[in-house]
C-alpha cells in the first residue's frame, strides 16, 4: 500500500510540472506590442498593401512597389518628355524593385485595375493625314502591358486619348491559369508604350504653325497612377508562402498538443496506482469469499 502511495504523489508531482505543447508562449505574445504586419517588409504585397505603385527619379530610372510612399521620387511626381518637331517613343517597363519574395494567389475572375495620370499632346494617330504630324505608321497609340516575369497577363490598347490631360482607367479579370505568381517567376512590371509626334515650327518671331509633342506620366506620389491588385487573402498564411499544404494543424487551431497526450498519459497512471487493488488485496477478498 505504502508503494502505491509513493507512486501516486510521484505521479502527482510530475502532473504539476507545466507542459509546453508547441513554440508558441502565449503570455509573451500578448504581451508583445501589436504591429501592423506590412511595417515589416513596407514595398513588399501584404494584407494592407495590394495595389502596385510607379515611381521614377524624373529621367530614366523607373521602378514600383506596394508602398504608397518612395523618397526617390521625382520631386514633382512626373515623368515627361516633351519636343517641338519630331518624334517621342515611350516604351518604359516599370519593374517591381525590390523584387517580389512571397508567393501570391489572385483572386479568379478578380479585378485588376488599372489607372494612369497622362498629359499627352502632339499626334499619335496613323490617319494618313496631310496636315498631321504623324504619317503611315510613323506613331502608336498607347498601349499598356502587365507581366507577371516573363509572362504576359494582359495587353491594353488604349486609342481613346484627348489633348491635354487624360485619366486613364481600365481593369482586367484574372483567369484560372493566372493565379499562382511565384516569387521566384512572377515579378511584376508594367510596361507602357507610346509614340507621339510634334509638328511645331516658327516661321518668323511672329508665325508658327503645327503643335509640339509630349507625354508627361504623373506618378504614385499623389495615390494617382497604380496597378490594384486582386490578391487573395488566403496568401498571407504561412502554410502557402511555405509552398506546401496544411494537414496538420497548428495548436491553436485545435491541433493536439504532445503535451496533452503526456499529461493524459500521467493522470491514467495516477488513477490506476490509486485506485486498482494490489495483488494482496485481491488475495484477501478471495480468502474470505
Amino acid at each position: 500500500m505504502r508503494g502505491r502511495s509513493a507512486l501516486a504523489i510521484l505521479l502527482a508531482v510530475l502532473l504539476s510540472v507545466p507542459v509546453v505543447g508547441g513554440t508558441n508562449n502565449t503570455t509573451t505574445m500578448q504581451d508583445e506590442e501589436v504591429m501592423d504586419p506590412c511595417m515589416e517588409d513596407p514595398e513588399q504585397p501584404c494584407v494592407n498593401q495590394t495595389s502596385l505603385y510607379l515611381w521614377s527619379n524624373g529621367q530614366s530610372t523607373f521602378w514600383s512597389h506596394f508602398n504608397a510612399n518612395e523618397t526617390d521620387n521625382a520631386a514633382d511626381n512626373n515623368y515627361s518628355q516633351q519636343k517641338d518637331n519630331g518624334a517621342i517613343n515611350i516604351d518604359q517597363r516599370i519593374s517591381m524593385n525590390p523584387s517580389l519574395n512571397k508567393r501570391l494567389n489572385m483572386t479568379l475572375d478578380g479585378e485588376i485595375r488599372v489607372t494612369l495620370n497622362l498629359t499627352v499632346t502632339g499626334d499619335w494617330t496613323n490617319d494618313n493625314d496631310a496636315d498631321s504630324a504623324c504619317g503611315q505608321n510613323d506613331c502608336e497609340e498607347l498601349n499598356v502591358t502587365l507581366w507577371a516575369g516573363a509572362t504576359q497577363i494582359f495587353k491594353q490598347h488604349v486609342p481613346q486619348l484627348s489633348q491635354g490631360e487624360n485619366t486613364v482607367i481600365f481593369s482586367y479579370r484574372i483567369t484560372e491559369e493566372q493565379t499562382l505568381w511565384d516569387s521566384s517567376t512572377a515579378n511584376p512590371s508594367l510596361q507602357i508604350q507610346m509614340k507621339l509626334k510634334g509638328n511645331y515650327q516658327e516661321s518668323n518671331v511672329i508665325f508658327a504653325s503645327g503643335e509640339p509633342a509630349e507625354f508627361t506620366l504623373g506618378l504614385s506620389g499623389d495615390g494617382g497612377s497604380k496597378v490594384e491588385m486582386p490578391i487573395d487573402p488566403a496568401s498571407w498564411d504561412e502554410a502557402f508562402q511555405a509552398g506546401g499544404d496544411d494537414d496538420m494543424l497548428p495548436a491553436d487551431d485545435g491541433g493536439i498538443l504532445p503535451g496533452f497526450l503526456f499529461t493524459s498519459a500521467l493522470a491514467t497512471m495516477t488513477l490506476a496506482a490509486v485506485y486498482l487493488p494490489s495483488r494482496k488485496d485481491s488475495e484477501d477478498i478471495r480468502d474470505r469469499t
